[in-house]
């Protein structure tokens, strides 16, 4: 059973917590699990090459008489496709914002 007084220290505690919350006084802390955005970049460039690969070796199976379905290999060329474009989108999204910031005064 819990007292009126342990209940009282337990939300005083609460508020102590919240209060060093809300200022911003509460130590950063790193999170150790993380991602680095050469890592995340990485594994994004690893992939589309990866759809790229596949969709290459989708249209040469198909191309040598292989029993492959046409709407298979032409989905996969399409994913590949579309991948390569967003990495492109991204990739010039980047370049315009470090332009920016190289043209901002100092």
């Amino acid at each position: 059973m819990t007292t009126p007084l342990t209940d009282m220290n337990a939300l005083m505690s609460q508020m102590r917590i919240m209060s060093s919350q809300a200022a911003g006084t509460e130590p950063i802390v790193k999170n150790p699990t993380a991602v680095s955005f050469a890592n995340t970049l990485g594994e994004s460039l690893n992939t589309v090459n990866d759809l790229q690969m596949t969709s290459g070796q989708l249209k040469d199976a198909f191309e040598k008489g292989a029993d492959i379905p046409l709407t298979q290999v032409m989905l996969a060329s399409q994913k590949s496709a579309l991948a390569f474009q967003a990495t492109l989108q991204v990739r010039n999204k980047v370049l315009a914002a470090y332009q920016d910031i190289m043209n901002m005064p100092v």
